[in-house]
């Protein structure tokens, strides 16, 4: 068997990383009533209201 020869692109290049967000919002689809009123009211509570501890998981 043979090995494949891969060739990296680096993520810094801007056209790659407009590539990756369209295909993003793309496969996102529409975001709903509901999802956004969770993110206006995450950026008017800010960070206090996020868990902390057990709460928010474990760290790696």
């Amino acid at each position: 068997m043979t090995a494949t020869k891969r060739q990296i692109k680096p993520l810094n290049q801007p056209d790659i990383v407009a590539q990756f967000e369209a295909k993003a919002r793309r496969l996102a689809g529409r975001t709903s009533e509901n999802q956004l009123r969770f993110l206006k009211v995450a950026k008017a509570k800010g960070k206090e209201m996020e868990p902390v501890g057990r709460m928010a998981g474990v760290r790696a």
